[in-house]
């Protein structure tokens, strides 16, 4: 490879400059599929291609997943390094190749010398930093794009184990969902609720308001089926309206200084999700909320607690089983499918 011909990392170095990161580095050589590094490893280098490619991956529910595909002059692995973590993924040669391996800490102390390729590197991190943070984000920040999202969540495997000697037994919220069910949509679509919880097993009802953000309340579901106390604890507000609200709560977070000293990586996060939110439609939360009773008497399981959100497109539930499923509207559909059984 001619380094005077490249334009990637060495574009902003002189002729001596790269004599120096030959002196300080190793040539790796790589067969084709032979791994470089592994997602969890420790970070002890720097790589720069010289010839061949590579793949970077990372594993997902146990598939491997591709990043991206580098070639020569391109580099990697200098995220953990900054980040003083671990492997955040993995890489192999696509086909034969020969890699520049260089030292953290002399590829640190080479950085250092050379502010215009610190910056162009900082730059670059900050997108694979934010690339990394929604990858690991267990659910989509911008509300509805979040589709055909299911996640696992195991837990206790105690409770696993007992689940099906365990004796079902009719809650409090069982005997009054008949009437509990259209009160908590009118909380969710006519009142000032964004956020509800319900606890099957206690019959406790959390909720979340839009004039309170930062606020849990909780309720007896006894308590809930009463007009009344509807009428005392949760004033009226559209549902139209309430997300204009919360877009305005968005734009305030926004403009605040202390957004603006975020590192760049969360500036784009924050904007990208406040910009693109949008209220999941009530149509699909309706659809969500008919469903209540029936994952109550799935056969040999039952729902123990349950939570939906107008802000994000994320129901989260909770079996005598152990762990959780957070589920899309549209994958609540195909897990509604796919664990009752029509009587």
């Amino acid at each position: 490879m001619d380094f005077n011909q490249t334009v990637s990392f060495f574009r902003d170095l002189t002729d001596p400059d790269i004599e120096e990161i030959k002196t300080i580095s190793t040539l790796k050589y790589c067969s084709k599929d032979e791994l470089v590094f592994a997602e969890g490893d420790d970070a002890d280098s720097f790589y720069i291609i010289d010839k061949g490619q590579v793949s970077i991956f990372y594993n997902n529910n146990g598939i491997d997943k591709e990043l991206c595909v580098l070639n020569e002059i391109d580099y990697f692995g200098e995220m953990a390094i900054y980040n003083l973590d671990k492997r955040s993924a993995s890489v192999k040669a696509t086909e034969d190749s020969v890699l520049l391996q260089i030292e953290k800490t002399d590829f640190l102390a080479f950085v250092d010398k050379h502010p215009r390729l610190s910056e162009k590197i900082n730059k670059n991190l900050a997108i694979r930093n934010e690339e990394l943070i929604l990858r690991e984000s267990l659910i989509d920040m911008t509300g509805l794009s979040g589709k055909r999202l299911h996640v696992s969540i195991k837990g206790d495997p105690s409770l696993r184990e007992s689940a099906f000697v365990r004796e079902r037994y009719v809650s409090v919220v069982d005997k009054v969902m008949d009437k509990l069910q259209p009160n908590l949509e009118e909380l969710l679509f006519n009142r000032c609720v964004y956020r509800l919880f319900i606890n099957f097993n206690s019959g406790e009802i959390r909720t979340a308001s839009v004039f309170d953000p930062f606020i849990e309340e909780i309720h007896t579901s006894d308590k809930l089926i009463e007009p009344a106390y509807i009428d005392r604890h949760f004033p009226k507000i559209s549902y139209d309206e309430k997300a204009c609200m919360i877009k305005s709560i968005y734009q305030f977070i926004s403009s605040d200084n202390h957004c603006g000293q975020l590192p760049v990586q969360w500036k784009n996060i924050i904007g990208k999700s406040h910009d693109n939110w949008q209220p999941i439609p009530v149509d699909e939360i309706t659809s969500v909320m008919n469903q209540l009773g029936k994952l109550r008497s799935i056969e040999s399981f039952y729902l123990r607690n349950f939570s939906i959100s107008m802000i994000l497109d994320a129901i989260r539930m909770q079996f005598n089983c152990d762990g959780t499923h957070i589920v899309s509207a549209e994958d609540y559909q195909q897990f509604l499918k796919d664990n009752l059984v029509e009587s």
